[in-house]
């Protein structure tokens, strides 16, 4: 019987909860901040819409391992014995197959910082007091892990099998961590085939895989001297079993593991044209929200192997279903047709604005001129390559440049976007070249070229009243990290925030406010850390009020490329990002 969508939003804040526990605080505070947007967010299947809360990474991390696996199940490309996956059972994820048993434990490390795991994480224990089962004190990660084979074999929750004897075991660990992490675990970390096996020697004597100075083994042998128990005398196996069928797998960062998913995915579909990626992600966050779900199911006591949670033909008919739904949203033609003409009116918009707003007859003509190569531009890009238009939303509004199915009728896509073109043109109306560059990257960059003053490089984020600005310059932040292209781009990038929340309220009702609050607005206290100093925020309301001043009669001023307000211009940019620079980022 499904939980109710009450019940199933608690279990998943409840799962939350117990996930930021082990978080800095700053972060914990960030998460609780924001608790029901992200519950709403998850469960509905849309985490990007968390914006930049790097924090919450880890979190999702464990559904997309989960999705990994369930689409490696059933992939054309891909290898896989295993018949069913089962969520938070007996670990993380369990895979059953017809011969074999694999229990995976999902750890992960905060990205975007310099930690990595280290190999103590894995057979650390934590001490309790006298507990009823006294195998609960072997809780190291790895005693975990490899003790979830004798659960399985002690107890009766997975029915229909009747020689559990018969199931060959193998014991997973996935990790975010970094490749070249864990360096002293080469053993473990290459162990793709689940089987470390034992030398001959020379005189034919049998030398054992497992050293008594492992450091495993010899964290796992250490007894619990409180309780004189020992892992030994409580285990099925001895420890070297286990140990030699251990993987430690580092699988790559939450981006990589979304990435190769979704190309799984495109795989199993069999869309081939332009289509293909727009249909593998809506399939993607449809996957999430079902894995989301069936995470905090409410489980009986017994599983039947032909009921487990997700089998390979469940999951095949939802795929199907899913991509049924995904083509009746969008076709071939009239989608990607929809998209361009929503840029063809808003240029259109946007040029009776200048025409109305500025006074001056040479700045209009000079906006006018700026607008008609932008719509040149965009044109040509969107002929030679028609999923163009649908990809600069994705990287104006999402920071990716992923093809993701918009809906075009409804919200403020047109009032988003007509001020997103408007602060292109704005920004490289004063440079006597300029182009889009970077087209590969996951965010919208244009360059602009000029005699007189720097030259500059910018790219934009419309945050589209979702999030403020602390949030939408970690989301800048992360998906410039992200991106195999802008990740190597050091000289001075400004990146355009627009359409995001107030951060201030009239000082009068903040004074009134204030009274009554019991918390802290965290993100009024929060600044942000490991900003790269080439990046150059700019809030672009300061930005509209530098051309507000020159929408009025009496402006005698023949162009914005004029040599005396070239320097003007330049010292009034670099006095915005000064001000955000102290307001939003830690020195």
């Amino acid at each position: 019987m499904p939980t109710s969508l009450n019940n199933l939003h608690e279990k998943v804040g409840n799962a939350l909860d117990e996930y930021i526990s082990d978080l800095e605080e700053s972060e914990k505070l960030e998460v609780l901040h924001k608790k029901d947007e992200i519950v709403a967010n998850l469960m509905a299947g849309k985490f990007r819409d968390l914006g930049g809360l790097t924090a919450m990474r880890g979190f999702v991390y464990q559904y997309y391992v989960s999705m990994y696996y369930m689409m490696s199940m059933i992939s054309p490309t891909r290898e896989s014995w295993w018949d069913a996956v089962v969520l938070e059972y007996f670990d993380d994820i369990t895979l059953i197959g017809e011969e074999k048993i694999r229990f995976i434990q999902v750890k992960t490390i905060r990205e975007g910082g310099d930690k990595n795991h280290q190999a103590n994480n894995f057979y650390t224990r934590k001490s309790l007091d006298q507990v009823e089962d006294p195998k609960s004190h072997f809780n190291s990660w790895v005693e975990k892990n490899i003790l979830n084979y004798d659960y399985f074999l002690e107890s009766n929750t997975v029915e229909d099998i009747t020689d559990k004897n018969s199931y060959e075991p193998q014991f997973e660990i996935v990790t975010n961590t970094k490749k070249s992490s864990l360096s002293s675990l080469k053993k473990y970390t290459e162990n793709i085939n689940y089987e470390i096996t034992d030398s001959v020697s020379a005189e034919g004597e049998i030398e054992d895989a497992i050293k008594e100075d492992d450091v495993f083994k010899k964290a796992i042998q250490k007894p619990i001297n409180k309780f004189d128990y020992s892992f030994e005398d409580y285990a099925q196996m001895d420890i070297d079993y286990y140990l030699k069928r251990l993987y430690i797998n580092k699988l790559g960062s939450t981006r990589e593991l979304y990435e190769d998913t979704l190309n799984m995915i495109e795989e199993t579909v069999y869309v081939t044209d332009i289509r293909a990626k727009s249909i593998a992600e809506h399939i993607f966050n449809r996957m999430f929200s079902f894995v989301i779900s069936n995470s905090h199911e409410d489980n009986e006591d017994k599983i039947k192997k032909s009921e487990l949670i997700i089998t390979k033909a469940q999951i095949n008919y939802l795929i199907q279903g899913w991509l049924v739904e995904a083509k009746e949203l969008i076709s071939e033609s009239s989608y990607y047709d929809s998209a361009w003409g929503i840029f063809e009116t808003t240029i259109g918009s946007l040029e009776t604005e200048f025409k109305e707003q500025f006074a001056n007859g040479s700045l209009k003509a000079e906006l006018l001129t700026q607008l008609d190569w932008l719509n040149n531009h965009i044109t040509a890009s969107n002929r030679e390559n028609s999923t163009y238009c649908v990809s600069i939303f994705n990287k104006i509004f999402n920071g990716n440049n992923n093809l993701s199915i918009w809906d075009f009728e409804h919200g403020d896509i047109r009032s988003n976007l007509k001020e997103s073109l408007r602060f292109i043109v704005y920004f490289t109306v004063f440079y006597e070249s300029h182009s889009e560059v970077y087209h590969n990257a996951k965010m919208l960059f244009h360059e602009g070229k000029s005699s007189v003053i720097d030259n500059v490089l910018f790219t934009i984020y419309h945050a589209r009243n979702k999030l403020n600005k602390v949030t939408s310059i970690e989301k800048i932040k992360s998906s410039l990290d992200e991106c195999h292209v802008s990740r190597h781009i050091t000289f001075d990038l400004y990146c355009l925030l627009i359409g995001s929340k107030k951060d201030v309220l009239n000082p009068l009702a903040s004074k009134i406010s204030a009274k009554f609050k019991i918390t802290t607005d965290v993100d009024s206290l929060k600044k942000i850390t490991e900003v790269p100093d080439h990046m150059k925020f700019v809030d672009v309301s300061e930005l509209e009020d530098f051309f507000e001043s020159f929408k009025q009669e009496g402006i005698e001023l023949d162009s914005f490329k004029e040599i005396e307000l070239l320097p003007s211009w330049k010292e009034y940019l670099d006095e915005i990002v000064e001000k955000m620079k102290v307001n939003y980022i830690e020195a």
